[in-house]
């Protein structure tokens, strides 16, 4: 028995969502602030015993999207699969699966439903019966206080219910004054009340809460897994070894409480009473020694000691150890613990764990993840964690991505072949898994455009494409469209701009490539080879509407050339060729307008000293007066429709002070002034049109241009 899936509506930044699990181990991975310790909290809420059956829920509570959160129901839903047929699984089974009202035994639901009353449903009912207007349904609805509200749990639905229109039709339709009928208990779709059966008893579930302050937990007398692990061990010790060391504690009571030392102060304590109040008013008092003579008391009085791996020969306190080692020992301590629960014998096993990376390595990472594949458990892991989501099966993997007010949730592996599964896992490592946290992706294929694009994007724009949340990856000899499958409505929803060359020929070639000498040949080739890319490009992309390619027209190398980039690639020349007579050829070599003949020479350079080396030297040339290639800075508008006006506004401001300090010769703008008229308007869309309007050529409004489009 395993959860097969987690749907939410309402329930915090989640409007409407789905989780799908496997069995075994299954990772939750998200940015900062997208919603895995509220996942793992609406898990609790359903299968943990620890929290209380009364929970009670807030305003806050809803959904912060909801217009109004009065009348709308917080509906979290769990999907077992594989149930046995003991009494207690199948008191949730039952599993209607089609219209001839068959039912699958190995599946089935259980809910926590919290929902207006009946009289207020009522209420919203006869509403909608009456064609009621907006102003007759909002008369109801602010009416409702959170204590016209009832909490629910419910096994054995069928229905899906934080699809959109499954709420609509057996929930309300708000906007369109749309309510069923309270009498309806419709026990097929929300499930059948559980009186006096409680699911989380019969189930296993640890949760390991995110390591943030250790030291803390372990000297906590409720948080401590230790003082857990030792509860209930005194009623296996022998009796007369039991009532041996009860003795011997009673003693060692008396003992210290008999020292002279403890005398005198117990004296003078009483002396300094009854001479402050008097012998009348003045309580009795006594110094006595309490190490705790029960056997439970004592055990719970145990403390941790503990060393460092490479000093073997010394103990301390948790304390000594570093954050990294107390964390190991407190994730120690939980799996130990669950361990002891587990054999309990319950229907199912689960072990729910948030953010286990915090001041861990990354081999210890890995290392802990790999060891988590338990038999006859679920695991769930949250985390933010490259290192640990680098290890994870794609066909285990939520992403959660936060957006206006909500959290979405994506499933990378949702309609992909088994083999693309496998290439995928294979593909990423820790460097590359970035891609499944970042906000959108750019995919390049060569060592030249992974260095200098971030690079130019930086110099340029005063930001990284980090800070708007895009990572760039080098797929290397992988084909972009083995990466690209990622992105799709049914799996990563995020913009994927694929960035490559057409490698059009910098010669004129001759009409019968026949004609062609070695060179020609060479150019024949690759442009061949570039349309033919473009061909199995197009065709990949055709219909997502999530992946777009963006070509340059020759190479990278040439494409910055043409951009209008010759001084950095001069710069460049005089810095690393010594004879003046080498640096004047090649120099005039680039300045030339040829294609033909500045793109041989830069290709030749970027040979010569080998691409990547060569876009390392190149990135030392590079300022804010840069031009960034057409076709990279639409790939990069493209990964990032999520940037908002107030960082265009900061980068238009930023952009203006570098510009004020330095341009080049035949820019006749005054930017002091430009940027003081930029900094008046009193709204930031005012400024970023002012700035479009006033610089039209400007990079940066070429940027905000394409955005808009």
């Amino acid at each position: 028995m395993f959860i097969s899936k987690l749907g939410i509506q309402n329930f915090r930044n989640f409007k409407n969502v789905s989780l799908n699990f496997q069995k075994g181990v299954n990772t939750i991975i998200g940015e900062n602030g997208s919603g895995k310790t509220n996942i793992l909290y609406a898990l609790r809420l359903l299968i943990d015993e620890n929290l209380p059956r009364n929970i009670r829920f807030y305003e806050t509570d809803f959904n912060r999207s909801l217009k109004q959160w009065q009348g709308h129901w917080i509906i979290i839903q769990i999907e077992f699969s594989e149930l046995d047929v003991s009494e207690e699984a199948q008191a949730i089974a039952m599993h209607k699966v089609g219209a001839m009202d068959e039912y699958d035994f190995t599946k089935g639901s259980y809910s926590l439903i919290f929902r207006p009353r009946e009289n207020k449903r009522r209420e919203l009912y006869e509403c909608a019966l009456r064609l009621g207007t907006k102003e007759d349904l909002n008369a109801i609805l602010t009416s409702i206080t959170l204590n016209d509200y009832e909490l629910t749990y419910r096994g054995r639905g069928n229905t899906d219910l934080s699809l959109e229109e499954n709420y609509l039709k057996y929930v309300g339709d708000f906007e369109n004054i749309i309510f069923p009928n309270p009498d309806d208990e419709l026990e097929d779709i929300f499930g059948v009340r559980l009186y006096g059966f409680s699911i989380p008893n019969e189930l296993s579930c640890t949760f390991i809460k995110a390591l943030r302050d250790v030291e803390a937990d372990l000297r906590s007398y409720k948080d401590n897994p230790l003082l857990s692990l030792l509860r209930g061990k005194e009623k296996s010790i022998d009796v007369i070894q039991k009532d041996s060391i009860i003795k011997k504690v009673i003693d060692l009571n008396d003992e210290i409480t008999k020292l002279d030392e403890i005398k005198d102060i117990s004296n003078g304590i009483s002396n300094s009473i009854k001479q402050t109040v008097g012998d009348t008013y003045a309580p009795n008092i006594e110094i006595k020694s309490e190490v705790p003579a029960e056997m439970e008391r004592l055990l719970q009085s145990l403390k941790l000691w503990v060393g460092e791996s490479d000093e073997p020969d010394h103990k301390g306190r948790v304390s000594e150890l570093s954050l990294g080692g107390a964390n190991l020992i407190y994730l120690s301590l939980k799996l130990l613990e669950y361990e002891k629960v587990k054999v309990l014998n319950k229907i199912a096993n689960f072990l729910l764990i948030e953010e286990p990376e915090a001041h861990i390595h990354t081999h210890i990472q890995k290392t802990l993840f790999d060891k988590l594949h338990s038999h006859n458990t679920q695991v769930i892991i949250s985390t933010h964690s490259t290192h640990i989501s680098s290890v994870s099966k794609i066909s285990s993997v939520n992403i959660l991505s936060r957006s206006n007010n909500k959290a979405l949730v994506f499933t990378p592996s949702n309609g992909l072949e088994h083999s693309q599964i496998v290439a995928l896992e294979r593909y990423l490592d820790a460097v590359r898994t970035n891609l499944l946290f970042a906000k959108g992706i750019i995919l390049v294929e060569g060592d030249a455009e992974q260095i200098l694009i971030p690079v130019l994007f930086k110099k340029v724009f005063g930001i990284s494409l980090d800070e708007i949340g895009v990572s760039l990856i080098n797929i290397g000899s992988t084909g972009f469209q083995n990466i690209a499958s990622l992105f799709h409505d049914k799996r990563v929803r995020k913009n994927c701009a694929i960035i490559t060359d057409l490698d059009t020929s910098i010669l004129e070639l001759p009409e019968n490539p026949n004609d062609d000498n070695k060179e020609e040949e060479n150019c024949r080739n690759s442009q061949i080879s570039g349309l033919q890319r473009q061909k199995l490009l197009e065709e990949f992309c055709r219909g997502n509407n999530w992946v777009k390619t963006f070509y340059g027209n020759y190479t990278f190398e040439v494409e910055f050339v043409s951009a209008g980039n010759r001084y950095e690639v001069m710069k460049l020349v005089n810095d690393q060729y010594q004879r003046e007579p080498d640096r004047d050829r090649i120099i005039e070599l680039i300045e030339n307008e040829a294609v033909s003949v500045y793109g041989k020479e830069v290709l030749r350079l970027a040979n010569h000293f080998k691409k990547g080396w060569f876009a390392l030297m190149l990135e030392e040339h590079i300022d804010h007066l840069t031009y960034i290639p057409l076709y990279i800075l639409r790939a990069i508008t493209f990964a990032s429709p999520h940037i908002n006006n107030q960082t265009l506004y900061n980068i238009a401001r930023n952009r203006l002070e570098r510009l004020k300090r330095k341009t080049i010769a035949s820019d006749k703008n005054n930017y002091d002034i430009i940027l003081h008229q930029f900094e008046s308007f009193p709204s930031i869309k005012e400024a970023i049109d002012f700035y479009s309007t006033q610089l039209p050529n400007d990079q940066l409004s070429l940027f905000i241009k394409t955005l808009k489009l």
